[in-house]
């Protein structure tokens, strides 16, 4: 019988294979250095760019474009509070959401998370102050509304933001977690990459995490988006998440379709699963959404409806359906 590979040389094996997706990765990046910049070697007389004089007509309005579609999924991203943004953000802020939550099988209730960040004087913008309200990028749609906001945690940490180039950008933090009166340690290491493919922007994050309850891990992102009609972008995210102690992998695949109605409300579209890799690949869960959120006043009070239908495998795919209200007040710049 063959042998199982050592936990530690199993997530040394998937980290080299991130590693070198984004050091060998030749796509244009999206926002690209000085191309006049003495000290650019891929500038130099002796090797010049390619270039076909039919098309350099073509530069400005390519370049535009590419602009525009990135211009529009970050608006719609801040627009919807989205995590990435706060987390590039080099500004203080502090985000208050107040719940109210009706599911099925349930009785409704009422929650409030709080999540902010706190830029440190004289750190040059690169030391921060945390505080989560949750760990995750987005809920499981394994879970129940319910239990999703009764398994988020409280934490509290630092990050150093690094600034590789104008595309590449990594942050270390370190903290803990607040959790039934325990605490949880933990650390972590994310390196983002924006590019452009024509009318395509890809978002790669490579996140590697270790957590005293649960040990080293690993989470690879990746997001395709494209503008069309003016006021539709469509997103694909595809997420895994590696556990060295499980040694299992959590899937997720989920396909956005975000509409803005005017500069004050948007709503988003949302079909998705979530997956499993052990003891073989299979799907745990659908899930069915819309987010329709509305800026009440100003920058800082949004309001939003969200209905929801999940299919969990543990239920036999039977629909269970939901709904949270949320109010969102925001102290600061985003």
């Amino acid at each position: 019988m063959a042998q199982p590979v050592p936990n530690s040389a199993a997530l040394i094996t998937v980290l080299a294979l991130c590693s070198t997706f984004f050091t060998s990765l030749s796509l244009r990046a999206a926002e690209p250095p000085d191309p006049n910049t003495t000290n650019n070697p891929h500038t130099s007389t002796e090797d010049p760019e390619p270039s076909l004089a039919l098309l350099a007509p073509l530069d400005s309005s390519h370049d535009a474009m590419a602009r525009s579609v990135l211009d529009f999924a970050n608006w719609l991203d801040h627009f919807f509070g989205d995590q990435r943004i706060y987390d590039e953000s080099q500004n203080s802020h502090l985000k208050l959401n107040l719940l109210h939550i009706s599911e099925q099988g349930y009785e409704p209730r009422f929650e409030a998370n709080l999540q902010g960040k706190l830029t440190l004087p004289n750190t040059q913008k690169r030391l921060k102050i945390l505080i989560e309200s949750d760990p995750k990028d987005d809920n499981s749609a394994d879970n129940t509304v319910l239990e999703a906001v009764e398994s988020q945690e409280q934490s509290l940490g630092l990050r150093y933001i690094k600034n590789f180039t104008d595309w590449l950008r990594g942050n270390t933090d370190a903290g803990v977690r607040f959790r039934s009166g325990s605490l949880d340690s933990f650390v972590r290491f994310r390196l983002r990459g924006l590019f452009t493919l024509g009318r395509w922007n890809l978002r790669a994050a490579e996140t590697l995490f270790w957590r005293e309850s649960t040990g080293l891990g690993e989470t690879t992102r990746v997001d395709f988006e494209r503008r069309f009609l003016d006021d539709y972008l469509f997103r694909s995210t595809s997420q895994a998440t590696y556990l060295d102690d499980t040694r299992q992998f959590d899937m997720g695949q989920d396909f956005f379709l975000i509409h803005t109605i005017n500069k004050h409300r948007a709503v988003i579209y949302r079909t998705g699963l979530s997956a499993e890799s052990e003891p073989q690949a299979h799907v745990t869960s659908y899930i069915f959404s819309i987010r329709l959120r509305q800026q009440l006043h100003r920058d800082w009070l949004f309001f939003e409806i969200n209905p929801k239908v999940v299919y969990p495998q543990e239920e036999n795919f039977r629909a269970r359906s939901s709904l949270t209200l949320k109010l969102e007040v925001i102290f600061g710049g985003i």
